[in-house]
């Protein structure tokens, strides 16, 4: 899997260039429900192994798990328009659905269960140039952790960097209080 730190920024980023001017609240909520499919981990300690239906990467990192997360969200946000309700439930579902998707361009696991709990395959990209990150925080804490936030820089950070500003930079001039909006020749 990639590193906490990661899975938070690809599903803040989803947030935050998914919807039009997203309120603070909803970018850090996109951030946690990335995080949340690895409170799976706890299965280990109960005694469930790795290919155990609720083991990690099992249910909580499945399709049905995202949209049902991201549905109860939804619910708790106070929402006027029914249109906007619908897009902020798709970007949480997408930032939340974002967490199995990156696993499964790691380089290590037993795969993500994507239709848990209908279909007990657990797959992989083709290609899967992250590098999984260590479990426990000693052992993220080392030279292979800083390996592993190196790769991220390049596979998941510049890439969302990159997607903020290209974000920012549409929204700005579209935007007809901006000066750039109201630009010579526009």
């Amino acid at each position: 899997m990639p590193s906490v730190f990661s899975h938070a920024i690809v599903g803040s980023t989803l947030v935050a260039c998914g919807l039009a001017r997203p309120r603070a609240t909803l970018v850090v909520l996109g951030a946690v429900l990335a995080v949340v499919p690895d409170l799976d981990v706890v299965g280990i300690a109960l005694g469930w192994g790795l290919d155990h239906p609720l083991g990690h990467r099992g249910l909580s990192h499945s399709v049905l798990a995202a949209v049902t997360l991201a549905g109860l969200c939804t619910l708790a946000i106070r929402v006027r328009s029914p249109e906007r309700r619908w897009r902020i439930w798709l970007v949480l579902a997408l930032a939340a659905a974002s967490h199995g998707l990156l696993d499964a361009l790691t380089n290590g696991g037993r795969g993500v269960a994507f239709f848990a709990p209908f279909v007990d395959t657990r797959w992989h990209f083709p290609v899967r140039p992250i590098e999984v990150s260590p479990l426990g925080v000693w052992s993220f804490f080392s030279r292979r952790g800083l390996e592993v936030l190196t790769n991220e820089v390049v596979w998941l950070w510049a890439p969302c960097l990159a997607a903020l500003a290209a974000t920012w930079a549409l929204r700005r001039v579209s935007d007809p209080r901006t000066p750039a909006a109201r630009a010579p020749g526009r």
